[in-house]
């Protein structure tokens, strides 16, 4: 019998990188990321992408529950 996978897939290698922010902004970055359909992660990389030039590769699919 095949295992069956659980969970999300792997996006691939990634570096955590914590920051401390201001509650309000917090809350605001959490906002902007439900109004955009996107969990908080993939919008601060999009954001990064955009600000760097350096592109962020999610996938689409994974959405915050």
């Amino acid at each position: 019998m095949e295992k069956k996978r659980t969970g999300r897939p792997s996006k691939g290698p990634r570096k955590r990188v914590q920051v401390r922010l201001p509650l309000e902004l917090a809350a605001a970055l959490e906002e902007h990321a439900e109004q955009a359909g996107l969990s908080l992660n993939d919008y601060l990389g999009e954001m990064a992408a955009q600000w760097t030039g350096v592109p962020y590769q999610d996938q689409g699919v994974l959405m915050a529950s």
